[in-house]
């Protein structure tokens, strides 16, 4: 296994683990308390951009988040996340995972928009 391939592996973890960690707010939040919700939103939030700092590792390219179309998307996931929660907890768990696709499809989005971001041509 590559180091690349051993970087995205990584990367698909932690993606999963965010989403796991913003659905838990939108449960907690709407199950206890908000304010508690968003200070789980933190850590969900400081991993998705490990992921993408991880994604652009393995790209060849520095660890930082270099457009900020790539934060609002990032923005717009773990919103939809925070909702499939919510949903979860308030309309059952059919309504959590067609809201969880949809936030995993946007991410899935940004990650390939930033990879496609990076590739250099050559002459």
């Amino acid at each position: 296994m590559t180091a690349s391939h051993r970087l995205r592996v990584a990367v698909l973890a932690l993606t999963l683990l965010s989403g796991l960690v913003m659905m838990s707010a939108g449960y907690v939040g709407q199950r206890e308390s908000w304010t508690t919700a968003w200070l789980i939103t933190i850590p969900g939030g400081i991993v998705i951009l490990a992921a993408f700092a991880l994604a652009r590792r393995a790209d060849g390219v520095d660890g930082r988040i270099a457009r900020p179309g790539a934060i609002g998307r990032i923005l717009l996931s773990g919103g939809v996340m925070v909702f499939a929660g919510y949903a979860g907890s308030a309309w059952g768990w059919g309504a959590a995972l067609a809201l969880a696709t949809l936030g995993g499809l946007i991410i899935a989005m940004a990650l390939a928009l930033a990879r496609r971001g990076t590739e250099v041509t050559t002459r």
